[in-house]
């Protein structure tokens, strides 16, 4: 099983400076400071042999939260820095941009830096942005207005993104897209003459039209594509179909469990013999100390605070919810209880070293009789009142690196 973490990229401020700094998130000095708070754990990440490094697009947040506009450019540098970690943007959301530029952008990276990219594509939940980027108000998924065609642009930039950077050129006329525009072909004479003699595969008419593009470069290698979900069926079952990575965040061990079940059933069904949690990562926060209390507590003063002050507003934890909850979204009193329900929900891993390995063997074995490939770490930066917060990131990354992570090697 191999460990990505997936690192927050939100300004490390406590709640007072927040306040008293707004708008936090345009603020020079508070930014540089996440920028270089983000890269030294890239950076001990990769001295402590982790495999993957990744964090969320996020635009437009003044407030201080995740503030990663563009990761693939931060990771040009970083890359330049390490010795051997893969970098995988977590996520790329697709219907934000337009998917040629995406296969470019993603191609050209493996030719930089040859065997270290990976990527995570998303749909994207943010109305704030999502609209503003994209100047359409039908966009966004999850709500009920819009949801179905976010979907459907999701689906078809994916796979023309795939099919940049496998065939040498294509043709593409779908519902929200067309390659080249418009698909019936491009006038582009004289170049279209060249094109002919030495393009891409019939990229050009004898007219001069040219009807088939072909994406430069192609990538050295085939990134690692990862698809996040919190459980939707429609998602497991394309991410199954088309050989992509499954990253799962789901609401319980047996929801995990039936998710990869379904994931392993769809490949078999369609000729790809998988054992269970083959192709599959498990998304979940994981804390270290001396006790179990002191591993804690520094969950609730980091995901747990960040959690309940501002993702559960948006209903990102609704996938936490048990029968008894009668509110929606989600309303939990404070940090310290939704941390609590987040690790009987097997989202947050917690303990001492000894507690964290056992916890994460029955991650690795799916819950049983299982062989997950991947662990994906949701890791914290956020400032703690009075802590020197990097000097605890560094040793819960190397406690990790040296008392867990060889037994799942």
């Amino acid at each position: 099983m191999k460990t990505l973490v997936r690192c927050s990229s939100a300004i490390p401020v406590t709640p007072s400076e927040r306040r008293s700094g707004r708008p936090i998130g345009r603020d020079i000095h508070a930014f540089q400071s996440m920028l270089r708070n983000y890269e030294d754990i890239a950076r001990w990440a990769d001295a402590f042999g982790l495999d993957g490094f990744g964090s969320a697009e996020h635009h437009f947040r003044t407030e201080g939260g995740e503030n990663m506009p563009n990761s693939l450019l931060l990771y040009a540098k970083l890359a330049a820095q390490t010795r051997q970690i893969m970098f995988a943007p977590m996520s790329i959301v697709l219907p934000a941009h337009n998917p040629l530029r995406v296969a470019e952008d993603l191609a050209m990276f493996t030719h930089m830096f040859p065997g270290r990219l990976g990527v995570a594509f998303a749909r994207g939940y943010r109305t704030r942005w999502m609209q503003t980027l994209t100047q359409d108000d039908t966009i966004v998924s999850g709500h009920p207005d819009s949801d179905a065609r976010n979907r459907e642009i999701f689906d078809e930039y994916l796979s023309i993104v795939e099919r940049a950077w496998t065939e040498d050129s294509f043709q593409h006329n779908g519902e929200h897209y067309q390659v080249p525009y418009p698909a019936f072909g491009v006038a582009d004479r004289p170049p279209a003459d060249r094109t002919r003699a030495y393009g891409g595969p019939d990229g050009a008419e004898k007219d001069g039209t040219v009807n088939r593009i072909g994406v430069v470069p192609k990538p050295v290698h085939r990134p690692t594509v990862f698809v996040p979900t919190t459980a939707s069926p429609q998602t497991v079952i394309g991410a199954a179909r088309n050989g992509r990575t499954l990253l799962l965040a789901a609401s319980s061990r047996e929801k995990v469990r039936s998710i990869t079940e379904l994931y392993r059933d769809t490949a078999r069904a369609d000729g790809r013999d998988l054992r269970l949690g083959e192709g599959t990562g498990i998304v979940a926060k994981l804390f270290l100390g001396d006790t179990f209390e002191e591993a804690f507590d520094l969950a609730v003063q980091t995901s747990g605070y960040w959690y309940q002050d501002c993702f559960q507003a948006f209903g990102r934890n609704e996938n936490l919810r048990t029968a008894d909850d009668p509110h929606r979204p989600l309303c939990l009193d404070d940090a310290r209880a939704l941390t609590l329900r987040m690790h009987a929900a097997g989202r947050l891993l917690c303990g001492t070293a000894d507690q964290v390995r056992e916890q994460l063997k029955d991650v690795q074995t799916v819950y049983g009789g299982g062989q997950l490939d991947w662990f994906v770490w949701e890791y914290w930066a956020q400032a703690l009142p009075g802590v020197d917060a990097p000097d605890i990131q560094r040793e819960q990354l190397k406690t990790y690196a040296e008392q867990i992570m060889p037994t799942f090697r």
